[in-house]
């Protein structure tokens, strides 16, 4: 097992998530953050120089840095190129010339709307955001630059939920929402017409991904290699809605209404179906997500309400 690893993004959502699960499996853990942190040094991905000074010396790094969501890339898209992409291209880049494995976490967003399902690593790539030509493109640098010459793993993550052991920060996704709203006693807004699918894959999932991805770099593994991950199951948002107020009711005696809206984005498209392929992940990484939704919705409702 490599002993340091850099997380550059470490105060995110997700990276915060990696940190913990990297040192409960005994890794020395070198984290650093975006921006001003208390407790870790400031790595800004877009500053090459900065990125070198951070890689040298460790064993492998994992990136979860980035711009996260639509909405942000849209209003910011300079911004969301400069730390997606450009940031993606700086850290395969100093990797690549110390000949240390990276593990880049990318997304779904990457790969868009493809013409065929299941949705797969190999799926042609048409993303339709800001945020997923941005993830795109850091996706391609990673694989460019590190090639057959340094090992590394890209994860496309799907819809990310959840909150990572004592963590107080949820995820920004359709279920924590509904669970916010729920439980503060308000209705659950549906974009119309509600039967956009999404697949929703725990925090916690994704950083023990990451931790069966740098026990597979460190195993001799020499290329660069792309994987889609999430649950394997996919809800329509009507259902994820449903869902949450059936827990509620459960466990209050009352049930938050469910209201349909106008989708502010009329003109996207909407994904009927989303069905992913997990066996890729399974076989070369020898892990699957197994938090059930239903479960942690329950949970959650029962931590907030009581």
């Amino acid at each position: 097992m490599s002993n340091r690893i850099g997380v550059l993004g470490a105060s995110g959502y997700v990276g915060g998530a990696v940190v913990r699960a990297l040192r409960s499996n005994g890794y020395d853990v070198r984290p650093a953050a975006g921006s001003s942190h208390d407790a870790y040094p400031t790595v800004d991905v877009r500053d090459r120089g900065a990125v070198e000074s951070f890689v040298d010396g460790l064993d492998a790094v994992v990136n979860t840095a980035g711009l996260v969501g639509v909405g942000a890339c849209d209003s910011q898209p300079d911004l969301a190129f400069e730390v997606n992409a450009t940031g993606a291209a700086n850290v395969a880049w100093a990797c690549q010339q110390r000949q240390v494995p990276l593990v880049h976490l990318s997304s779904v967003a990457a790969i868009g709307d493809p013409p065929n399902r299941p949705i797969a690593a190999t799926s042609p790539r048409n993303p339709t955001t800001t945020y997923g030509r941005t993830k795109l493109l850091g996706e391609r640098a990673v694989r460019s630059l590190t090639g057959d010459r340094t090992p590394s793993i890209s994860l496309c993550v799907t819809n990310v939920y959840g909150t990572s052991d004592d963590a107080s920060e949820g995820g920004n996704s359709v279920v924590d929402f509904f669970v916010d709203r729920g439980c503060a006693g308000e209705p659950l807004p549906v974009h119309r017409p509600g039967t956009q699918e999404r697949d929703l894959v725990h925090v916690r999932d994704v950083a023990e991904a990451i931790v069966a991805a740098l026990d597979s770099v460190d195993a001799g593994y020499s290329e660069s290699r792309s994987h889609v991950l999430g649950s394997g199951t996919a809800y329509s948002v009507l259902e994820l809605a449903g869902l949450v107020a059936s827990e509620l009711r459960t466990a209050t005696g009352r049930s938050p209404g469910i209201e349909l809206h106008e989708n502010p984005n009329a003109d996207s498209s909407v994904i009927e179906q989303f069905e992913i392929d997990t066996r890729p992940l399974e076989s070369d990484l020898g892990f699957t997500p197994d938090r059930e939704l239903r479960e942690w919705i329950a949970t959650e409702i029962d931590r907030r309400m009581n």
